[in-house]
């Protein structure tokens, strides 16, 4: 965390919970990537059980094992192709500050926000999505040529 945006243009605050939780990945991955969603729907259909509706409390926890996203996309050139003047900062619920390195870019489909490294997109995730992303998301995918993993539906997003 940082005292100061790195981009002031306006602030996404995110739960902890919801940190990468739809989220883009290296193609390289994709292979780690089913794995680790053939482990959460088996604690979907073994381990879990509808309080009400859409409300479901879960016996076991699945921690990812993925490890980082690894992407290398250039910051100007995901700002392009959503074609996004404004980036913002990311701020988390009940901590002081905004991420370290974080950024945020609105777009018709939602808001993706991630971390960067002297200009180059290290993570990028989704939040608030909406039915723009149906079509943007698939873009995204074959253009930068990654995967889109929704961890908490259990969809992946190929090229």
């Amino acid at each position: 965390m940082t005292n100061l945006p790195a981009y002031p243009d306006f602030t996404v605050t995110l739960s902890g919970d919801d940190w990468r939780q739809a989220e883009f990945v290296n193609i390289s991955k994709l292979k780690i990537v089913g794995a680790e969603v053939d482990e959460i729907k088996e604690i979907h259909i073994n381990h879990s059980r509808e309080m009400a509706e859409g409300t479901r409390a879960f016996g076991h926890l699945h921690i990812r094992k993925i490890g980082a996203p690894e992407l290398f996309i250039p910051l100007f050139e995901l700002r392009s192709y959503l074609n996004s003047d404004a980036l913002g900062a990311i701020a988390i619920h009940d901590h002081p500050g905004f991420v370290k390195n974080g950024f945020a870019i609105a777009s018709r489909g939602g808001c993706y926000y991630g971390t960067q490294e002297n200009g180059i997109v290290k993570s990028l995730a989704l939040c608030d999505a909406n039915e723009w992303a149906k079509h943007e998301v698939p873009d995204m995918v074959r253009h930068f040529s990654l995967i889109f993993v929704d961890w908490c539906q259990c969809v992946i997003h190929t090229p």
